[in-house]
């Protein structure tokens, strides 16, 4: 590992980098500073995807080799919501607690585990480590507000050799082996506008109303319910519509949200979507419009897997205690990491803790150092001689 000192500088570094849904490009144009020292013994990919956005690929170690590891973790971050209420600057990467804390956003989620890969790579670099395979980075854009660059990875192959993907999510230093897909949609109602004491004319409120019940009757009710992460959830957690308080609206327009388990495919679970649009859009005056906003699979794990197994065994021993499988409700950039043709072994891994998307985020430093020491013995193992 790098020594400690060097470990939280790169992190300090990587917080004071504004990436609010944006400007991942400086945090590539840093990361390339950082390897620009080993030559060609680094390989680095930019994929640009709009402005001053853009993700990477860095790998180290033989291409031909018998074995291919990836690491992967997003740069972008949410936003500060009340700058106020925070107790400092939020990207200060402000030490504290006698230094057993690092303070700003992004620190949890996720540029701690995004560190530790990084500092991985170049521990093994400096130390002259023999690579018998290759260890690949995969740095993305836009994972907070809909896993653009992870999509785009997929779609240019970066994926498709790999044997295992690490993430470096947040996970409370557990295990996460599967988890939830996620569907977001926008719907529209459309109806006429008309006074409200004006009888026979349908509003679209109604019209979003009888939507809702039929879409929750369809989708909260499915058979297939997962052992850990349980049935398929939806719920509409956005409306809006109306202009006056005397005058029914012509349009409303709602946002839904669907956590699909592994055991459904984002394609069922449109089809159930659509049936119930194509069946309330028969009753009259009704009309809609429906429109997807993100489809993200869900991740199906196996806890007896050789990987998973032995990332378990090997963060018990650096943990001192014993290690959780998991699973995660949420979405991280492997719901699209698994569109490839030939998806690897995935699982999730990282520091972290509650403070994700809250004022005044932290990650604590053990917990950010034991993970680094994670992610260098789990490379080690399977891709050295």
């Amino acid at each position: 590992m790098l020594d400690r000192d060097r470990q939280i500088k790169l992190l300090q570094d990587l917080i004071q980098i504004e990436t609010i849904d944006d400007h991942e490009k400086q945090v590539v144009d840093y990361v390339t500073k950082l390897f620009a020292p080993f030559g060609d013994r680094v390989r680095i990919t930019r994929v640009p995807y709009q402005g001053d956005r853009e993700s990477a690929v860095i790998s180290i170690g033989p291409t031909n080799g018998n074995f291919k590891l990836g690491f992967s973790g997003h740069m972008d971050v949410v936003n500060l919501g009340n700058v106020k209420a925070w107790r400092d600057e939020p990207f200060s990467g402000k030490l504290y607690d006698h230094d057993t804390k690092m303070y700003g956003r992004g620190t949890t989620d996720m540029k701690s585990g995004l560190a530790g890969m990084i500092g991985t790579l170049l521990s093994l670099l400096e130390e002259n480590i023999p690579l018998s395979g290759e260890l690949r980075l995969l740095l993305s854009v836009g994972e907070e507000t809909g896993q653009w660059g992870a999509e785009e990875l997929t779609k240019e192959g970066f994926v498709d050799d790999l044997d295992v993907l690490v993430i470096g999510e947040d996970s409370n230093l557990d295990i996460s082996y599967s988890s939830n897909g996620d569907i977001d949609y926008t719907i529209t109602a459309y109806g006429k506008v008309a006074h409200s004491a004006q009888l026979g004319v349908l509003n679209a409120i109604d019209n979003m109303a009888d939507f809702i019940q039929l879409a929750n009757q369809k989708l909260r009710h499915l058979p297939r319910v997962d052992p850990k992460l349980g049935p398929v959830l939806h719920n509409i957690t956005m409306i809006s519509g109306g202009d006056q308080i005397n005058s029914m609206p012509d349009k409303v327009v709602a946002r839904g949200n669907i956590r699909i388990n592994p055991l459904y495919t984002v394609a069922e679970i449109q089809k159930v979507l659509e049936s119930a649009v194509t069946e309330v859009s028969k009753l009259p005056q009704h009309r809609f419009e429906l429109q997807y906003d993100y489809l993200g699979e869900a991740v199906s794990g196996d806890t007896s897997n050789q990987y998973v197994q032995s990332a378990q065994q090997m963060l018990t021993n650096i943990l001192h205690r014993p290690a959780k499988l998991v699973t995660e409700s949420g979405t991280t950039d492997a719901s699209k990491f698994v569109n490839s043709p030939t998806p690897p072994t995935i699982f999730t891994l990282g520091p972290g803790n509650d403070s994700c998307h809250q004022v005044d985020e932290y990650v604590d430093i053990p917990d950010y150092l034991q993970a680094t020491e994670f992610y260098e013995q789990f490379a080690k193992k399977y891709l050295t001689k």
